[in-house]
């Protein structure tokens, strides 16, 4: 029933968008309701933010996001008017191109935010349902997405699609979406926290080198973020910096805005450096962000050990997988070897040193690097016959 009272409100939205285009075409008019919705964007960040800190409850969040997407509806209706008589064709163009991308987009967010896709053990024709709405939105995003490819050089595009794609777990779109915003509109704080949260998730909990370097500009640019601190300590982790990591861990234990869960993860990721800096070995560095949350959310490590060591172990099979079937990339290749090194399975490190350097092939500076991170890594002994370039 909720999709379609949904529905039925994207569809008046889209007949009075059309209308309001063909009769109005005062700019100021446009220009405050574009105001409207890019404030009523930052609302529903912020609840997010804030039920990831535990300042609001399931429930609160869900009532605040049904009002604030319901006012964006309404402005959203009144955005991107002609501007001007004389231009009144190629205002309506503009409109329509708008309308293309926005009433998808709203729709989509309205649906994730508020429908219940994943509700399991449904009856049959409750599946039938669930599978029509999936289609739907599968459907909406194709069209944004054809959008964009006749139009990649529309940086508002990019900047919608980009935390919708993130909420459904398309990482790597997620990332480019956010690149792509951050090249053409240019780089704001949410942006880059978009742009480093997706860019760990789509390498499994890996902080490689641009999502290291969005961390350190998002808290150039608010210096109290904790998202940006903890992915910055994590990154030192994973580069072997125990010293740097331990002290940006310690640091965030004293953040007054951590919550209970969060300081836990924290105090588990201390313990584990303590042990790697005494030469231990533990399971790898990387606890991955819940998917669902926005910028800045929550870290979900799975409570029991076994758990953990699962989680770890998938982490690594996945990245191994990816190298297999592209195996140009000098720094996963980096990550692999030091995963397996800190599990403890020098064996594999050794072949992930030879199976680099084959898929490098004639590559000096790739090879370079993963020879270089080898050998400081002790794995360089353990495959001495395997033909270093």
């Amino acid at each position: 029933m909720l999709l379609w009272v949904v529905l039925s409100v994207l569809t008046a939205g889209v007949v009075g968008l059309l209308l309001r285009g063909y009769r109005r075409g005062e700019a100021d008019v446009a220009g405050a309701a574009k105001a409207d919705v890019a404030v009523y964007a930052d609302q529903l960040q912020q609840i997010d933010l804030d039920l990831s800190r535990g300042l609001l409850s399931a429930a609160e969040a869900e009532s605040a996001r049904a009002e604030v997407g319901r006012r964006l509806l309404s402005r959203a209706a009144v955005v991107d008017g002609p501007g001007n008589a004389a231009g009144r064709g190629t205002g309506s163009e503009r409109i329509l191109g708008a309308a293309t991308i926005a009433i998808p987009v709203v729709a989509l967010a309205l649906y994730v935010s508020l429908g219940s896709p994943g509700l399991p053990n449904l009856p049959h024709e409750g599946r039938t349902r669930e599978d029509a709405a999936r289609n739907q939105v599968d459907a909406m995003v194709a069209r944004v997405e054809e959008r964009l490819r006749a139009a990649p050089e529309d940086g508002n595009g990019w900047d919608v699609i980009a935390p919708i794609y993130l909420r459904m777990e398309r990482y790597g779109q997620a990332a480019e979406a956010f690149a792509n915003a951050n090249r053409l509109l240019g780089e704001t704080p949410k942006r880059l926290a978009g742009f480093a949260q997706s860019e760990i998730l789509a390498n499994n909990g890996i902080v490689n080198a641009n999502a290291k370097l969005a961390a350190e500009r998002l808290l150039s640019a608010e210096p109290g973020r904790v998202d940006a601190r903890m992915w910055l300590a994590l990154a030192n982790e994973q580069d072997g910096q125990f010293d740097k990591a331990l002290s940006d861990y310690r640091g965030l234990l004293a953040a007054p805005q951590m919550s209970p869960a969060m300081k836990e993860a924290i105090e588990v990721r201390i313990s584990a450096v303590e042990k790697l800096a005494r030469g231990e070995a533990v399971p790898p560095p990387g606890p991955r962000l819940a998917p669902g949350t926005a910028p800045g959310g929550s870290v979900e490590i799975p409570s029991s050990p076994a758990d953990q060591q699962a989680m770890i172990e998938g982490m690594v099979a996945r990245l191994a997988a990816r190298l297999q079937a592209d195996g140009k990339d000098p720094a996963g290749w980096v990550q692999l070897m030091r995963s397996y090194s800190v599990l403890g399975r020098k064996d594999d490190a050794a072949k992930a040193l030879t199976d680099a350097r084959q898929a490098l092939g004639a590559d000096a500076g790739a090879l370079e690097q993963v020879n270089k991170a080898a050998a400081e890594m002790g794995i360089e002994s353990a495959a001495k016959g395997e033909g270093k370039k």
